[in-house]
């Protein structure tokens, strides 16, 4: 809906256009070269395009009416009045209806916008008002056919040379407030060009000699200095004035026929608009791209400014964060150090905390094996021990310190003695178990162990245990394979007084006990069951086999070497199958042994069904024999003792023999050892050499075997 001043600017615009219309149609009508209505400069066709132009092609009623007005007293009949007005209504329209498709713009700024207005905007379009007007005067009679084509190239080109001449001037028009203004020199200038434009043409049109050409450098002068503001106006003014000069026939246009008269006419016209129009255009152009160059430089050296203070404060960011990271850098070097010595220290205390090598337990075959976690900081408290027990029985213990580093480390190795300490003392389970919480309830801070304890006895191959929140035992041998999960009790260090259980089983013969750490079973989403079942299958497959490889196989199975998560202690006890044949014992010549080397002759004596009479007469005069060699055999530094006994028939031998150099008696009594083993066996030998002593001892058993 239109507000209540649009009607009335329409209304006035409507009015003012119109009669601008037909007033620069009177002006055009003095210059006509046929009849009174065909004229070489036709004003209004230039009007209407820059009115189309400027205000919208809505005020085609006003050029409608005017051209109406304009035509009707000039015209035979209201029809040709009418037609005609028609005819100058739509060439305007079709004129700027092209010029709108190709992207027109009225400051003429453009090369382009010069070549559109003259081929687009004048010869194109005004075919249409010079076909319908011309048309028209031979149908109302006005000219004769044979005038036609002289009528036609007359409307045609003075509808063109209006728009070339009289629409570049009315589009200048409102540059002069849209522009920069013009300082009063350049308005001297400009006013300068003009009247020696004019004066100039005026001359040379007048003139017999053919100097039209000398108004082309004024009009090169105005492009050049005031573009289209000074040279549309200077185009129109040399285009009036040579076409007034044309009208009356003066100077070069005084001789030759119309159609000569009009083709140097308008041929001079059409110069003189490409000229001023199209070197307008190209100055602009160039004045805007170097203004543009200029913008675009301006804001280069403003962005390369701010850049450069960006860079700068960037460069002054970069240099403190640099200082903050080679701090950084040396904060956590310093710490790597102090890690890496941790480590060191928690490594070397774990490694000096654990057994450095296995006892030799006769009739007990046990290897263990201890892998740490691949991680810098990954030493734990995982940790094993195998106790030989005053009685002959063997202690075995697994556990695990939560947490890393140096202090689980240390923990560690205080529940490790703690342990070995209470078993020495009483090897009961329980007993055992109960010290050890004790021990750890009181440690300065809190820790949780877990902790597996057995004592196995191995001439009865009973097998005693209880289990403080550690991974089951597992038992197998025979094609049967059983995870030891009585006995179970809450890890130490977690409840004030727990409540700990001694279970009883029997170990079948030939059947292995693997001890181990949660690192042998755990890994990251999978199930520890999985764990489990894939520990029984590997240890399964590897029955009968040396415990050395049994234990070598499980951590090739389980674990992956290059990244190991956990450490993982790893323990395999098999106790001695019943001996069928000979016994073969090879011991350290200590005195803790003998009690291991009594137990082991007095097993195998009842697994070869030798009475009690005779085994305790035998087991003395062995142990009196072994005893010599423990005090009198190795001197300097410590060796070994081999214990061999066979059995054929109701015939004994027990043979006792060492590689040492035996110290002479000192004069203290005794020395009735001798006549002990001679007392107690049917016949005994000594035989001494430089490579060592060997004492057998021979018996009929008294009471026969079983």
């Amino acid at each position: 809906m239109l507000s209540r001043r649009e009607p009335v600017a329409y209304a006035a615009a409507l009015l003012v256009l119109a009669a601008t219309y037909y007033i620069g149609a009177r002006v055009g009508l003095t210059l006509s070269l046929v009849e009174q209505n065909v004229t070489p400069l036709w004003p209004p066709t230039g009007i209407a395009v820059a009115a189309f132009l400027l205000g919208g092609r809505r005020l085609w009623p006003a050029v409608t009416l005017a051209a109406f007005a304009v035509n009707l007293p000039i015209s035979a009949t209201l029809v040709a009045a009418a037609v005609t007005a028609v005819g100058n209504t739509l060439a305007p329209l079709v004129a700027v209806v092209l010029l709108d498709r190709v992207g027109f713009r009225r400051q003429l700024d453009r090369h382009r916008d010069a070549l559109s207005i003259v081929f687009l905007g004048a010869l194109a379009s005004m075919t249409v008002s010079a076909t319908v007007g011309a048309g028209t005067l031979a149908a109302s009679d006005a000219i004769t056919t044979d005038q036609l084509p002289s009528a036609w190239a007359v409307w045609w080109t003075g509808d063109a040379m209006g728009v070339l001449a009289v629409a570049p001037f009315l589009l200048c028009l409102p540059l002069f407030g849209e522009l920069p203004d013009w300082s009063p020199a350049r308005w001297l200038e400009g006013a300068s060009i003009l009247v020696l434009a004019a004066g100039t043409t005026a001359w040379a049109a007048s003139s017999d000699v053919q100097m039209l050409f000398l108004v082309l450098p004024l009009l090169g002068w105005a492009a050049w200095r005031l573009q289209l503001r000074g040279a549309a106006p200077a185009a129109l003014v040399v285009s009036l004035v040579v076409t007034w000069s044309a009208a009356r026939e003066h100077g070069p246009f005084a001789h030759g026929t119309l159609f000569e008269q009009m083709f140097t006419l308008q041929s001079f016209n059409a110069c003189v608009a490409l000229t001023s129009l199209f070197l307008a255009a190209l100055v602009s152009e160039r004045n805007r791209s170097a203004a543009e160059l200029a913008g675009a430089a301006s804001e280069l050296e403003d962005r390369v400014q701010r850049r450069t203070a960006e860079l700068s404060a960037a460069n002054q960011r970069l240099l403190q964060e640099i200082h903050e990271r080679s701090e950084a850098q040396e904060q956590l070097s310093q710490e790597e150090a102090r890690t890496r010595r941790e480590h060191e220290i928690a490594a070397t205390l774990q490694r000096s905390l654990l057994p450095d090598r296995i006892p030799q337990v006769p009739g007990v075959a046990v290897a263990a094996r201890y892998v740490p976690a691949t991680g810098d900081m990954s030493v734990g408290g995982d940790w094993y021990d195998v106790i030989q027990l005053p009685d002959g029985a063997v202690g075995l213990a697994i556990g695990d310190v939560a947490g890393h580093g140096l202090s689980a480390a240390a923990t560690m190795g205080q529940v490790r003695m703690a342990l070995r300490a209470y078993a020495v003392q009483d090897p009961s389970p329980v007993a055992v178990m109960t010290g050890v919480h004790h021990l750890v309830s009181n440690l300065p801070t809190s820790v949780m162990v877990t902790v597996t304890y057995l004592v196995l006895d191995p001439g009865t191959r009973t097998l005693r245990f209880t289990n403080a929140g550690h991974p089951p035992p597992l038992l197998f041998g025979g094609g049967e394979s059983t995870y030891l999960e009585d006995g179970l009790s809450p890890p130490l260090g977690v409840t004030p007084d727990p409540t700990f259980t001694e279970v009883t089983h029997e170990v079948p013969a030939g059947a292995t006990l693997v001890l181990y750490t949660d690192g042998l079973v755990e890994r990251r989403r999978v199930s520890i069951q999985e764990g489990l079942d894939r520990l029984v299958v590997e240890s399964a497959g590897r029955e009968g086999s040396d415990v050395d490889v049994l234990c070598d196989h499980l951590l090739t199975a389980l674990v992956d070497r290059d990244n190991v998560a956990d450490d993982i202690a790893l323990v395999a006890v098999r106790p001695a199958a019943p001996v069928d044949g000979p016994l073969e014992l090879v011991l350290p010549a200590e005195s803790r042994m003998l009690v291991q080397a009594r137990r082991a002759l007095r097993q195998w004596l009842r697994d070869s069904g030798v009475t009690a009479e005779d085994e305790g007469d035998v087991l003395l005069a062995s142990g009196e024999a072994c005893a010599n060699v423990v005090r009198h055999a190795y001197a300097a530094a410590p060796g070994e003792m081999r214990l061999h006994a066979t059995l054929h028939g109701d015939d004994l031998e027990v043979t006792v023999i060492d590689t040492g150099q035996w110290r002479a008696p000192a004069d203290r009594g005794g020395g009735w050892g001798l006549q002990l083993m001679q007392g107690l066996m049917d016949d005994v030998d000594v035989d001494r050499t430089a490579r060592g002593t060997v004492v057998r001892m021979r018996r009929r058993l008294r009471g026969g075997t079983a």
